[in-house]
């Protein structure tokens, strides 16, 4: 690598420069700034191997300004990499160590400005080359630590920095120690460089897929979870958030009509018979409400509602109010209750153009005159006319 070519020159720049576009899309497409950091990463390698005589369009780089620049972009090499190991090592560290590594970054920046005292001369080599050696330590520490606690992460960071760092250490000792100056440093950095973008490459791109599987286990999670919030734990059906979701869905595209059912004499059911016969009971209202043409919610205590799908909804629901008794007597059929419970309903049709809070209030107007009509009713409201009182098949069959 002593003369390196014009062609590998140029590869090492488009390498470099498309390691940083491909960072920075990956970033904007899955908001995660570690891939931005890498993006800044390879485009500061980049700007460092400009710097290099092997890479440098200059002749000979070692002008004050030449060097200046190399100071520069040697610290936001430093810069950028603090930003990664802080986001990759954080979940694994603690105490000063993990303040350490926080400070990396911090301290890249003002070794990066720090160079312009190179332009006037000023030999700070050792000082810098002492600084850069704590950094190495500090990284090295971290990236032990991190293995040592069984963190994949860092034991793939630990691999693509391994040359860089032992480059980088190797310099900064020769220039903290005053023993001159490496003379293989430009080509053993710029090849570790090229190795740890080929590793860090590799590194993100498990990350990238550990992403996409962490997004899809949560988006699953999510639904299993809206749909777990959506199912009342003791009947099994929907409840009321469903019935809330439903109404406000434009529920006359889908649905003929709405159905408000409540339990007749259900508290008394609870203080005669228990706690336990009244869960019973309302398992036993759920299981016949599934049954009919519809999607079935429990939307209160003993409140259900049933939103209706089919033109014989009357009938279907005249039906069900009469097997309601049937089917509950069996829930409570140790209590000796051979009535079983009663419902009342009440009942709109969804008509086009109908608000769905309209078309409730209608339902829970129609249910309230079947309570304080005898109960174990059916009503239904009628637009345009009296609302409709049903109590046998043949008149809802008419």
């Amino acid at each position: 690598m002593a003369e390196m070519s014009d062609l590998v020159a140029g590869g090492y720049y488009a390498s470099t420069a498309l390691f940083g576009l491909g960072g920075l899309g990956f970033a904007l497409a899955t908001r995660d700034r570690l891939y931005a950091y890498f993006a800044m990463h390879a485009l500061a390698v980049g700007a460092l191997a400009l710097t290099f005589p092997p890479v440098s369009p200059a002749a000979d780089a070692v002008e004050p300004w030449h060097i200046a620049c190399r100071m520069a972009a040697e610290g936001m090499v430093v810069a950028t990499t603090g930003l990664g190991l802080r986001q990759l090592l954080a979940p694994c560290l603690s105490g000063v160590l993990k303040w350490g590594i926080r400070a990396v970054f911090p301290i890249g920046l003002v070794a990066s400005a720090s160079s312009i005292w190179s332009l006037f001369n000023i030999d700070t080599g050792a000082i810098y080359g002492l600084v850069m050696l704590i950094v190495i330590a500090v990284i090295v520490t971290g990236l032990v630590v991190g293995i040592a606690r069984g963190y994949r992460e860092a034991m793939w960071v630990a691999i693509a920095l391994t040359p860089l760092l032992a480059v980088g250490a190797t310099a900064a000792a020769m220039e903290a120690f005053a023993l001159g100056s490496m003379q293989t440093y430009a080509e053993g950095i710029l090849t570790g460089f090229a190795f740890e973008l080929l590793c860090g490459s590799g590194l993100l791109a498990a990350h990238f897929s550990r992403t996409l599987n962490e997004r899809d286990t949560a988006r699953a999670e999510a639904i299993a979870a809206r749909i777990i919030s959506e199912i009342d734990p003791l009947t099994g059906i929907a409840n009321r958030r469903a019935f809330d979701v439903e109404l406000h869905a434009r529920p006359h595209e889908r649905y003929t009509a709405l159905a408000l059912i409540d339990c007749d004499h259900f508290k008394r059911v609870n203080d005669q018979f228990g706690h336990a016969t009244g869960d019973a009971v309302l398992q036993s209202i759920a299981r016949c409400l599934v049954w009919t043409p519809g999607k079935a919610m429990r939307i209160g205590g003993e409140e259900f509602a049933i939103f209706l799908t089919g033109s014989e909804w009357q009938r279907e629901l005249e039906l069900l109010r009469e097997m309601i008794p049937f089917q509950t007597n069996q829930a409570i059929a140790r209590s000796q209750d051979s009535q079983g419970v009663t419902i009342s309903i009440g009942a709109v049709e969804l008509l086009e153009g109908m608000p769905a809070e309209t078309a409730l209030v209608l339902a829970d107007d129609a249910l309230y005159r079947a309570k304080h009509q005898g109960r174990n009713r059916l009503e239904i409201h009628q637009s345009g006319s009296a609302a409709e009182s049903i109590d046998d098949p043949v008149a809802c069959a008419a």
